[in-house]
């Protein structure tokens, strides 16, 4: 089952959003690089229905993420699958709620976003590598909602597809490599590897 919550985070958060994301490029009276895909929900068009669907899917997958990496390793994944709550929250606001209501992202809760791949960087003892990417992705993550934040880019449609790409394919490369770490679901698998905590100022 473990197996199963994590394989589905490999396409299925970043698909969601992509889908729409991409269709949103041929939607009349609608920019791409000026407005946010939130914003879909708000036309008279069939892919407003989309954009209300697609963030609970990725919401609901995310979820998923949090829940099968605690399962794989509950003394290890705590913070991360708390983490990933909080965001699952977040897209799945998003989708019930339409852009405009204080509902929609449950008034900021989206901030935790950063925090799903530091906790994977403090909790997976995946590598060096691993922690790395997830450090780097929390802090262009932050850097990005604040950005968003600030209100002062004019593309600010074309920012946010790029911060899509970059904070849910994160869960494409955590899912694969926790997938390794876990090996087949008997445990046999040759691809499996031993993970160990990192200790804190390690190298």
């Amino acid at each position: 089952m473990k197996h199963l919550l994590v394989r589905q985070s490999l396409f299925l958060p970043l698909a969601a959003l992509l889908v729409p994301a991409l269709l949103a490029l041929g939607v009349p009276n609608y920019s791409s690089m000026t407005q946010h895909v939130s914003e879909l929900q708000l036309l008279d068009h069939p892919i407003a229905g989309l954009m209300r669907v697609a963030p609970i899917l990725c919401g609901m997958s995310i979820l998923l993420f949090g829940i099968g990496a605690y399962l794989s390793a509950p003394s290890r994944f705590a913070f991360t699958a708390f983490a990933s709550a909080a965001v699952a929250a977040n897209f799945i606001s998003a989708g019930v709620f339409v852009s405009g209501d204080p509902l929609h992202g449950l008034h900021g809760v989206g901030f935790f976003i950063p925090l799903v791949p530091a906790c994977f960087a403090a909790e997976s003892g995946l590598g060096r590598s691993v922690r790395q990417i997830s450090l780097a992705v929390a802090v262009v993550s932050m850097a990005y909602l604040w950005l968003n934040l600030s209100d002062v880019d004019p593309l600010r449609g074309l920012t946010q597809r790029l911060a899509i790409v970059l904070i849910l394919g994160w869960y494409s490369f955590a899912s694969y490599h926790l997938l390794r770490s876990m090996g087949s679901p008997d445990g046999t698998g040759a691809n499996a590897i031993r993970a160990e905590p990192v200790a804190i100022g390690s190298q």
